[in-house]
């Protein structure tokens, strides 16, 4: 089975993986682990549930390695955000089978944001980039020798690890193209993003994120780190 690889990160930032499958039997066995569902959850479709389940188990997790031993699952916030315990943060990515979660005090970091993605094809990039990068961003992936789905996969994962950072500074959604790459550095996988919109009091235009990044057989990972 392939691992998980997940970007470099200090070590004051605890993480855990689940791999998954989307079935009654997967659900049941997260919830005899102590995985709760909210009331909002109870007409979801299986793959939501599960996929719900296993991202709040692998945030318990990650808790728990910090030493937060609760047993409680995460709740849910405005715009579905997780409910962090007061002095922690992190954030939560799952989809394609895979569910991962990263966690760290608030005496370390300011904002965490990950995410995975499955690796678009190109046939399935085209009609996609125009609403996720503009046109420098699209001649960097190019002049970089990355085929088109591989770019456009690493920028829309990048661009939602942002997000997740920033979300509550923000506390509201914001678009793709708010948000630029203005730098790729291959040999260190990492990608500078540049905000071309201000969206916050701390969060202005042309302020500069950096992204971190790890290709693994058919996905993406992105960490944001504030």
């Amino acid at each position: 089975m392939t691992e998980i690889v997940l970007p470099e990160m200090p070590d004051s930032i605890c993480r855990a993986g689940l791999r998954y499958t989307v079935d009654a039997g997967q659900l049941e066995r997260l919830q005899a682990s102590g995985i709760v569902l909210p009331d909002t959850m109870a007409r979801a479709v299986l793959k939501r549930q599960v996929e719900f389940a296993a991202g709040r188990f692998c945030a318990r997790e990650a808790l728990q390695k910090l030493g937060h031993d609760s047993q409680a699952t995460l709740a849910v916030g405005q715009h579905r955000a997780p409910l962090w315990p007061t002095g922690y943060l992190g954030s939560i990515s799952h989809g394609d089978g895979l569910a991962i979660a990263v966690a760290a005090s608030t005496r370390d970091w300011r904002g965490l944001g990950i995410d995975i993605e499955r690796i678009l094809t190109d046939e399935a990039a085209q009609p996609l980039h125009e609403h996720l990068m503009k046109a420098p961003e699209l001649a960097m992936g190019e002049a970089a020798g990355l085929a088109l789905g591989d770019w456009l996969s690493l920028v829309f994962s990048a661009k939602e690890s942002l997000f997740k950072a920033l979300y509550p500074f923000v506390g509201r959604y914001f678009d793709f193209l708010d948000a630029e790459v203005c730098e790729l550095q291959q040999q260190q996988s990492r990608l500078t993003l540049r905000l071309a919109t201000s969206l916050s009091p701390s969060c202005v235009k042309g302020s500069l994120y950096s992204i971190r990044y790890s290709y693994f057989p058919g996905n993406i990972a992105t960490l944001c780190l504030l």
